[in-house]
């Protein structure tokens, strides 16, 4: 099975000002670095390859494969779960001819991850086997919008924010507070805060991983 990113998700699970605002983050870090921030934290969770083994807002993929199975009553696995639909199906039949397979002649069970079958008392149609003979589009995810995600998601993501965030400063190990008419007060930063907000994430998304 290969796999192929057909549309992006055209959202991300926090916005800048969000981000800013669970992580109590001002003007001093912009909305374009927290975006890229954001970004950068969800590529590594989401999609195929990603930890999760999900999707997280929606997306569509092409799942490519070089025949049809004709065993295990043909189950097709759909991965990157929660599956939002199955778009399409075409196949080269044995002529060598693009063919599409009404969506009448399928079914889906749903569950984590997802069966793709045949129709009852039906088989999936022989194929002109080679490469790429046999094509899925799918659409998967929670939703539309960052919103949609559960909310460990979310929290996850922002502690990875936080985390980019302090490998961008210039030292890792101080910081300051300022107060407006008092002054400033520096302070050093335990060395095992990374390990600490990394368990945190690996906790808040533990629940939502999906194994092969």
């Amino acid at each position: 099975m290969r796999l192929v990113l057909v549309t992006p998700p055209a959202a991300e699970p926090l916005t800048a000002t969000e981000a800013k605002s669970r992580l109590g983050i001002g003007a001093e870090v912009s909305d374009d670095v927290m975006d890229a921030f954001v970004k950068t934290a969800r590529q590594t969770i989401d999609g195929w390859g990603g930890w999760l083994g999900r999707a997280l807002i929606r997306q569509s993929w092409k799942i490519i494969l070089d025949c049809f199975p004709h065993d295990c009553d043909g189950a097709i696995v759909i991965p990157l779960p929660p599956i939002i639909s199955v778009d399409e199906i075409k196949y080269l039949d044995l002529a060598g001819n693009s063919k599409t397979i009404e969506p009448s002649a399928y079914f889906l069970l749903p569950g984590e991850p997802a069966q793709l079958y045949p129709a009852v008392g039906t088989a999936w149609p022989h194929v002109n086997r080679r490469p790429g003979a046999v094509e899925i589009t799918f659409t998967a995810g929670f939703g539309e919008a960052g919103t949609d995600l559960p909310e460990p998601i979310r929290n996850a993501v922002a502690l990875m924010v936080s985390n980019l965030r302090s490998l961008t400063a210039r030292n890792l190990f101080i910081s300051s507070d300022t107060v407006e008419g008092v002054g400033s007060k520096s302070y050093v930063v335990g060395g095992n805060a990374g390990d600490a907000i990394d368990a945190a994430v690996s906790w808040l998304l533990s629940t939502y991983r999906v194994f092969a």
